[in-house]
This record gives C-alpha cells, structure tokens and sequence, in this order.
C-alpha cells in the first residue's frame, strides 16, 4: 500500500518552516490519480492507491522500456496548456475508464502525464529504509523523463519559492518532505506534510436541500456547499428570516465551468 500524507494548516505554515529549518523540502502537489508502476523483465505493472491493477487503463507506459527492474510511486496526471494537473476536466476521465473501448475513446483528449516522486525498488534492492534525499537521488539518475509521458515532480529546496510558484499557477498545494524520511507503505506519515492553497470567497446562497449529513446550500450559479454538524442551524435560521444567506467557502480555486473546486462552508457572513 501506498504511504500517505499528514496534512498542516496553510495558516500554519510560516510557524512549522520556522522549527523545522532546512529539514524539509517541497513538491509541487499534483491533483491526479496515485499510482505505482512496477517494471519487470521489461514489462510494465501498473496500480492504484488501492492495490487495483489498472495497468490497462493507461496504455501510454507500456512503451517505457529499459534494462532495469524498478519499483517507483507517483501520480498520473492530465495537464491542461500551461502544466497544471487537472482533476474534474482531466484525469477523471481516465481513471474511471472500463474497458479498451472506453480507453481508447479517452486517450486523444485526456492525454496522461505520469510524474514520479518517489522510487521503493531497483533491482531486487529495497530503498524504503533509505533516507528520501538518497531515493530522490536514485531516480534523477533513472533517465524516465526521456519517456514523452513521464516527468518527475518538482522539487524546491526553498519552501517559500515553492509556495509561491504553487500559488502563482493556481496549483492545489505542495507537500513537505523531510529529507531523511523513510518510505513506510500503508502509513500515514508525519514526514510527509500536506498543505493546501485555500482561498476563501464571501457568496450569497438563496436556497438547501436537507439531507443526512446537513444542508446543501445552492446559489442562482448552481455553485452547492454542504453545511453540517452544528453550523446548519444558524444558516437555516438566517433562510427562514431572510430567504437567503451569505457565507463564506473555503476552496481550491476554479474549473473551467466556473464552479468552486471542493467548497467548504467556513462561516456564516455578519449582516
């Protein structure tokens, strides 16, 4: 299993680089789907996060040749004109493929990119126990980016440049590594550090849904937030005096549709 991520605040940030120093470095998050790709004998082996073979889904790596058995980790991608992985108008379209048929189809317009940020084997030697530095190492010298469909993530040993990189190009986020970190599959590592680029904006919604995990609350863009927990009254409250109701959403920007990528409510905006 794949190791995962612990995640920080974004607020947090400047105060966790303050205690670690040098000990991290960054990597450009990419918003696709995990996988690992394992070459033996010259064939190709590919999987998801959850150990679903899916090496027919992604027929681009099966021309990636070589005369090395290696194990390496990372995430598919779809990258639209200026580099940037997308999701919903990207690799979802790929992903959720059943079938040559249906691959096929999707090839020519959801084009993947796989970019590797981590190698575990390499010819029957285990690397997981050496540091990340090492293992970083080990794949810049693997020669993969000479494959039109491979790259390997970006890496930046200076953590505010990255976070302003990441945010200049309306990317999800970056995770932390530290740079002495193991590799420990199925865990979720304190190690790993993942931080979103979350924005917030203040918007008026007219009308909800109940449902089991709260109210659904939609404005007249069709742009809908779940409301859980205790936070539904209040909104249900300022509904019924008002028939409406401004809150503010935290997201992770944009789609080429104009909806908010993964909205949350954050509050309720004070009249």
């Amino acid at each position: 299993m794949v190791q995962l991520c612990d995640k920080i605040d974004f607020n947090d940030l400047p105060q966790f680089l303050a205690v670690v120093g040098d000990k991290y470095v960054a990597e450009i998050k990419e918003d696709g789907d995990r996988i690992r790709l394992r070459m033996v004998d010259g064939k190709v082996f590919l999987s998801n996060r959850r150990m679903k073979d899916v090496t027919e889904v992604y027929p681009e790596m099966h021309t990636l040749s070589g005369s090395k058995d290696f194990f390496i980790d990372g995430e598919m991608c779809v990258l639209d004109d200026k580099g940037v992985s997308q999701f919903n108008t990207g690799i979802s379209h790929r992903s959720h493929c059943k079938g040559w048929e249906s691959v096929r189809n999707s090839m020519a317009g959801y084009p993947v990119t796989f970019v590797v940020f981590d190698i575990l084997e390499l010819d029957g030697e285990n690397l997981r126990a050496k540091p990340y530095s090492e293992r970083r190492a080990i794949l810049e010298t693997m020669g993969l980016e000479a494959h039109p469909n491979i790259k390997l993530v970006e890496r930046f040993n200076d953590i505010k440049d990255a976070w302003d990189k990441m945010v200049r190009e309306e990317r999800e986020g970056l995770i932390l590594k530290n740079r002495d970190s193991i590799y420990k599959e199925g865990f979720r590592s304190s190690n790993w550090k993942k931080v979103k680029n979350i924005k917030e904006v203040d918007l008026k919604f007219t009308k909800f849904d109940q449902n089991p995990q709260g109210i659904t609350v939609e404005n007249n863009d069709g742009i809908r937030c779940l409301v859980g927990g205790r936070h539904q009254y209040p909104v249900k409250e300022q509904f019924a005096k008002h028939g409406e109701v401004v809150i503010t959403i935290r997201h992770l920007g944009k789609t080429k549709a104009g909806k908010y990528r993964q909205p949350v409510f954050a509050k309720i905006v004070e009249e």
